[in-house]
């Protein structure tokens, strides 16, 4: 018999701020400013665009799926830090604007002796990255692991 899956619902309200601005809040967690990118019309430097909140969640989803595995090995995590860039164009199948390409950058540090352990995480995080699994986009990460 195969096992139940677990089932997870979240919910996000939208409050829109005029022109394309809004704000966004979950519960009692702090507010983010929304609107579109700076290089868009009306976008503002300063608001977080749906394009960097994507590579956010991302980026951030890979990092808690490492630090998981990583303390379910015991493997002593010091320092973990990252970047993400991606690549918006027109998809030559429909023609709709679509993140095309994701690259994650993550810099690990792990305590000294566990150097191997700490690479051997990295294939796990990708795949448990539910983020990750729910784009079409191509997501590549390049990690680099050190020890202190």
């Amino acid at each position: 018999m195969a096992p139940t899956a677990k089932s997870f619902s979240y919910e996000v309200a939208l409050q829109w701020q005029g022109d394309r601005r809004s704000a966004l809040s979950a519960d009692d967690r702090p507010q983010i400013l929304s609107g579109p990118p700076a290089d868009f019309p009306l976008g503002e430097g300063e608001r977080w665009s749906p394009e960097h909140l994507f590579l956010g969640s991302i980026s951030s989803c890979t990092m808690l799926s490492y630090l998981a595995h990583a303390s379910h090995r015991d493997v002593d995590v010091t320092g973990y830090t990252a970047t993400a860039s991606g690549t918006v164009t027109r998809r030559a199948s429909d023609g709709r604007y679509a993140f095309v390409a994701v690259a994650i950058a993550p810099t690990v540090t792990v305590a000294a002796g566990q150097l191997e352990a700490a690479r051997a995480l990295t294939a796990k995080a990708e795949r448990d990255c539910f983020i990750s699994a729910s784009t079409s986009a191509d997501v590549t990460v390049t990690w680099e692991i050190n020890e202190s």
